[in-house]
Parts: C-alpha cells; structure tokens; sequence
C-alpha cells in the first residue's frame, strides 16, 4: 500500500497543472464518493481513508468541530465527487467569541465566483443561522492576487496541521484547495504564517469583521 501511494504522488505530481516543487506529501486524492454527511469526515478525510497521501490527518475532534460548522453554512464538501470547478480555495474562520465565517472562491470555465457565508453565534460554540450571504464574481487580477499569494506561503507544502502552537481561546484559520484531482487542507492557529493569505480572502469578499485575531 505504501508503494501505491508514492506512484499515485508521483502521478498527481506529472500530470496535474503544477509545479513539482509546489506539492508535497500532504495532497490527498479527491474521493469519487462522499461519506454520509453527518459523518465527521464527509469535508476531512481521516487519515486511515485510502485517499491519504502520506497526509497528517486532522484530528477527529477537530473534523466533527469545523465540519458542524461547514454544514451550517451550506457549504458543498471539497475532497469528495466530482466538479465542475477547475480549482477551488476556501478559508474557514473560526473565533472562540465571535461570528464564523467562510470564504470560497471556485475557477471553472465560466468565470471566478466568490461565495461566502457568515453565521450568528461564535466559532468555538455550537453553530447557530446563518446571517449573511454574498455571491459575487471576481475579476482575473484578483484571482491572480490569491493565487499568487497562495504560493508565496508555500500552502501546498505546508504539512494539514502543526504540533503545538494551540491554545483553548483563539482562533482556528483552515484552508481547504481543491486543485484537479488533488486536495490539501492546512488548519493553523490564529493564521500563522497564512495570516496574510486569510485576510485576503476577507477583502475580496468585502467583509470587514470588528475583531481580527
């Protein structure tokens, strides 16, 4: 099985539009089923799902704990079926005591869309409605703003989670790409290093949140 999964990275690697350098271990294959989605690994793969690259899985209560979110928010799954998006990012903002918010920008070929979702409640409580909605499209620069800012951080090379650096107020920033056939998550606390990179996605959806940490 070991093998398998090194000519799979291998294979992902020469053949999907990206640069060798700019992918690592961490990069799952997209699943051609969906779990059930009350199930905790219906938007994260556990690391014992066939998909795993090599990858550091989230933890199962961290799944269950963004994933309850996710489903508040309507949002679709990114590493499971097939779509009709060429590439696709999004940023989940989690605050202990403030408003979670999700931002997804989709490339397919009929342009680039934005869509983000804002709920009532706090991020490190139970999920609450939702309170905001925007749809918009965004124009070519500004794709490339994100793009360019995504590989400045080195995001498809950062490994999904970091040991230590966690604390129990604060909050949670995971981005999820889609890209092909290929998916990655990275959850950091309080952004690290894709600090920048969360807050540009705030901007291109023109939200302006009271607290930022």
């Amino acid at each position: 099985m070991h093998l398998v999964l090194q000519c799979l990275t291998f294979l992902l690697v020469l053949f999907c539009p990206m640069n060798m350098q700019e992918v690592s271990a961490n990069v799952r294959l997209v699943r051609s089923t969906c779990p059930p989605q009350a199930h905790d690994n219906y938007f994260f793969p556990a690391s014992s799902d066939p998909s795993a690259l090599l990858a550091v899985s989230l933890h199962q209560f961290h799944r269950r704990w963004y994933s309850q979110h996710l489903h508040a928010m309507h949002e679709p799954s990114l590493s499971c079926v097939p779509s009709s998006d060429e590439e696709t990012y999004r940023f989940l903002w989690l605050r202990t005591f403030h408003h979670p918010i999700a931002v997804r920008v989709a490339r397919s070929k009929e342009g680039i869309q934005l869509s983000a979702v804002e709920l009532s409640g706090a991020g490190g409580y139970e999920p609450s409605s939702i309170l905001k909605q925007i749809h918009k499209s965004l124009s070519s620069d500004q794709w490339q703003e994100l793009t360019d800012t995504i590989r400045a951080v080195r995001y498809w090379l950062q490994p999904s989670v970091e040991t230590g650096g966690i604390g129990l107020d604060g909050s949670q920033w995971i981005i999820e790409a889609r890209r092909g056939q290929i998916y990655h998550v990275v959850d950091r606390w309080l952004g690290g290093m894709n600090y920048d990179l969360g807050l540009l996605f705030l901007e291109l959806a023109d939200l302006k949140p009271d607290k930022i940490y």
